[in-house]
């Protein structure tokens, strides 16, 4: 094992060693990011009416003693990735994933236009960057008391970023696997996935939690977990019947069986996507399949930021256009943990080089190690690309939307080594690229 590899396997084990006793060894082995897996299909016809509330029957009377007060649930329009705030009446916070490494910045500003100032738990459902991307700059920003992952080995930079953020936040990671209770005070949230080890495939790693409040109050959040995952959950005879299902991977036909659909049983589906993504999701087979057992649908892509809101006895959804990622209040976007204004993301200055419609522009083209940089792409604006990292060490994929910068920590870069940056993004079948490049210092 080289010096780098033996760093981070130090730091991971560092993290999880004391986080609490319910952790327990794994038979994963540390494996590279890997290129996300395009998979075609045709757009989705499935649209959901913004202006239209919509309430669950409630006309079952349960003779259990109801819940006092509203729970919330936020589904964030992140783009291509994940990232969701419960709120429970009795003031808990808990965020599940923060999207890619350029949306940490727009999670932060939708929890403080929602007051959000502290999270009792994070939870990181796997390592893939378009979940745990933007969870480092939440750590760095708010005060966290826990953080919950699998207790999984992977070697990408965006892990790193993570693991060092989780580090300086003085916190230990405590293990997500099934049968783990968060032990939240105002509604009951617990783990039913992974229920075992896994080996090099990060999606079956997935994090799964199941929250609930009252009879009617229940929503499962499955992060990427494949149907290898969901057979396995249904096999250990677990109660999964949710009232809402926020849909695996996005919409990906790898997700969301038939078997899952009658073991979960929910009324209403989320799928959080980006509107312009070069997988082809949500796709039209999972789409239809939903449809087919009478499932309504919900998307990020076609209502932004979506809110979930129950007494335990209904659940009303609604659009939330007030909750946007460049707010224009200093105080919503600006602010910091500790209140001060922060400044402000150099804009970039690299001269752009392109090929087709893509460019791509470095703010510092010579970072200083440990550093950050900020990537703009332009020209396909919406459109999902992915920034392949040529380091000296090994390759790193990020994952970015044209128009948004990409904040990426450069670590231990190679100083005077120059890192070139290939950029591809594929709309409507065709593939456009560009590149850049930096030396760090």
């Amino acid at each position: 094992m080289n010096r780098t590899g033996a760093w981070f396997l130090l730091l991971f084990l560092m993290l999880f060693c004391s986080g609490c006793g319910q952790t327990q060894s794994t038979n994963s082995q540390p494996v590279k990011e890997k290129q996300v897996q395009h998979i075609s299909a045709a757009k989705s016809e499935s649209k959901a009416d913004s202006k239209t509330v919509n309430k669950t029957d409630s006309n079952h009377k349960s003779t259990a003693s109801l819940p006092k007060g509203k729970l919330k649930v936020y589904f964030f329009d992140v783009g291509q990735g994940d990232s969701m705030l419960i709120q429970t009446p009795k003031g808990e916070n808990v965020l599940i994933d923060g999207g890619n490494n350029d949306k940490g910045d727009d999670v932060v500003r939708y929890l403080r236009q929602l007051h959000v100032s502290q999270l009792d738990d994070v939870i990181a459902t796997h390592p893939d960057a378009d979940h745990i991307g933007g969870l480092d700059t939440v750590l760095e920003n708010l005060k966290v008391k826990n953080v919950y992952a699998p207790r999984v080995v992977n070697t990408t930079r965006t892990y790193e970023d993570f693991l060092l953020a989780v580090k300086n936040s003085r916190l230990k990671i405590k293990q997500a696997k099934a049968n783990v209770d968060l032990g939240l005070r105002g509604a009951s949230m617990k783990f039913v996935g992974p229920v075992k080890d896994y080996h090099e495939e990060m999606n079956d790693w997935s994090a799964v939690v199941k929250l609930s409040y009252g009879e009617k109050g229940t929503f499962l959040f499955t992060g990427d977990a494949p149907i290898r995952s969901e057979e396995e959950m249904i096999a250990t005879h677990q109660d999964l019947s949710s009232q809402v299902l926020k849909v695996g991977h996005h919409g990906s036909k790898t997700a969301t069986s038939q078997a899952f659909l009658d073991a979960v049983k929910p009324k209403y589906a989320i799928i959080s996507v980006a509107k312009v993504n070069s997988y082809g999701l949500p796709n039209d087979e999972v789409i239809n399949r939903l449809k087919s057992n009478h499932i309504q649908i919900f998307r990020t892509d076609e209502m932004k930021t979506i809110l979930a809101v129950t007494d335990g006895k209904s659940i009303e959804f609604q659009p939330v256009p007030s909750l946007t990622p460049n707010h224009s209040s200093s105080e919503a976007g600006n602010a910091t943990a500790s209140g001060k204004a922060a400044p402000p993301v150099k804009q970039p200055s690299q001269q752009a080089t392109s090929n087709g419609t893509l460019q791509a522009k470095l703010d510092d083209p010579t970072p200083q190690q440990y550093g950050k940089i900020n990537l703009m792409v332009t020209g396909l604006t919406g459109a999902t690309y992915q920034a392949t990292f040529h380091y000296k060490s090994k390759d790193t994929v990020y994952q970015g939307t044209v128009g948004t910068p990409l904040s990426v920590r450069i670590s231990r870069a190679a100083p005077g080594y120059e890192v070139r940056i290939d950029i591809k993004a594929v709309v409507k079948g065709k593939t456009y690229t560009t590149h850049t490049s930096f030396t760090p210092q």
